[in-house]
């Protein structure tokens, strides 16, 4: 089976999630969507596409959406989603919508639960937490990989109250945020005095707005932030905060098995 599984990635859960699916699925090549949105065309090559992503703003995140709209996924003839966070089937049936302009559509998605690491609103679990957290993913992702290679239709709906609550509830909260685009957010990052001036909040910006001067960074507000959080949770010294949103004292998170290098490997365009 020929499988392509885009992914995009701020502290590593969702490229952690593909590079899992891709080892149970047979012949999978990952595909970054930083880098695919580089290129002129976006045209998929595979029978199995997926595509893995964070929930952002209750959603799908907005370079998801941008991916989306320009992909030419015509050879794909089974597509399914995963996202690294409990989700309502709003965020899939979103994705149905925009995928019908090319007579596609999501056949099977998963949300799975992994760490929240919004630290605007969140603090980071306690690290018995997300041990639980990762003792049940082995059997999740073996359901999941089970169900994409058989090629069966997984559309699971919301409960009622769910329902009742994404579209009543989440769904105006989104429009909301969106609208406004995370109030002042993308202008209110800064490093404090534990800053080093070591580079890495520069190398997985996934946006490529941060650059080091004088040994300490600066943000291009001229380009658009993807709040991928890369450089507040992977900053070796914890150095880099959010002005007024108290991201001091709440901890960091990255996943393990996802290194620096990796998050800005995503930058890369493929041939």
């Amino acid at each position: 089976m020929q499988v392509q599984l885009y992914y995009f990635s701020g502290t590593g859960n969702s490229l952690s999630m593909a590079r899992e699916i891709g080892k149970r699925l047979p012949g999978s090549v990952l595909v970054p969507i930083v880098g695919a949105l580089k290129k002129n065309d976006i045209k998929t090559t595979a029978e199995t596409v997926g595509i893995v992503f964070p929930i952002h703003n209750l959603s799908t995140p907005k370079i998801v959406d941008r991916f989306l709209s320009r992909a030419d996924l015509s050879s794909a003839r089974y597509i399914f989603a995963v996202a690294t966070r409990f989700c309502s089937d709003r965020v899939f049936l979103k994705m149905d919508r925009m995928l019908k302009k090319q007579g596609k559509k999501i056949n099977a998605w998963f949300s799975q639960e992994m760490v929240c690491n919004y630290l605007p609103l969140f603090r980071i679990p306690p690290e018995e937490a997300i041990n639980r957290m990762e003792l049940n993913l082995p059997g999740e992702l073996d359901r999941l990989t089970d169900i994409v290679s058989a090629a069966r239709v997984h559309r699971p709906r919301d409960s009622f109250p769910l329902f009742l609550i994404s579209r009543f509830i989440f769904f105006p909260v989104s429009v909301f945020i969106d609208r406004c685009r995370f109030p002042g957010m993308a202008r209110s990052f800064y490093a404090d005095e534990a800053c080093t001036g070591c580079g890495v909040c520069q190398g997985v910006c996934l946006a490529d707005r941060i650059r080091v001067v004088s040994g300490r960074p600066v943000w291009d507000l001229s380009k658009e932030c993807l709040y991928c959080f890369a450089c507040l949770h992977y900053c070796p010294a914890g150095a880099i905060q959010l002005k007024g949103r108290k991201t001091a004292g709440k901890g960091r998170y990255h996943h393990t098995a996802v290194r620096v290098a990796d998050i800005a490997d995503q930058k890369r365009v493929e041939g």
